[in-house]
């Protein structure tokens, strides 16, 4: 993942709730580093999910978007324009 750009966009993140039974994890980061982010997919939409801290992680979510547009902020987060 990059580093922080000089005009970097603030995700407007919320705690995750149970909103589906069901949540495909699209990519992930690596779980070495944290925090660990993942493109998930339910419903039709999709959002990134963030997960910070040790044992009990701390777990946050985007805002659900259209796929594409959960894409897209997935990108500019692994470039360092978005955290």
């Amino acid at each position: 993942m990059a580093a922080a750009q000089a005009q970097t966009e603030l995700v407007e993140w919320e705690p995750s709730l149970p909103r589906t039974d069901r949540v495909r994890v699209r990519a992930h980061t690596c779980v070495c580093a944290s925090p660990i982010y993942e493109l998930c997919a339910a419903g039709g939409l999709g959002f990134v999910r963030r997960s910070t801290g040790e044992s009990p992680t701390i777990t946050d979510e985007s805002t659900w978007l259209s796929v594409r547009a959960a894409e897209d902020l997935w990108w500019r987060i692994l470039g360092g324009h978005a955290r």
